[in-house]
């Protein structure tokens, strides 16, 4: 007996990948519009975030609050 029929699996896989996407996009979004990371930092950001697709966004949200306080 199957625990997820297909159907349910495509759907949680889309919503998981939508989930990505706009995590994504909101930390690029955010990392080019801050006035506090100079050029090396956001080249370096935008690369973490690319390359560790789930984990690299998180830890830029997580970091983001120290770059308002500098």
């Amino acid at each position: 007996m199957e625990l997820v029929s297909a159907q349910t699996g495509v759907i949680i896989w889309q919503i998981f990948i939508a989930f990505h996407v706009i995590l994504f996009m909101t930390a690029w979004t955010m990392i080019l519009l801050s006035s506090r990371l100079n050029a090396p930092y956001t080249l370096a950001w935008m690369l973490g975030t690319l390359l560790l697709p789930v984990v690299g966004p998180v830890i830029f949200f997580m970091r983001r609050r120290s770059f308002n306080r500098a």
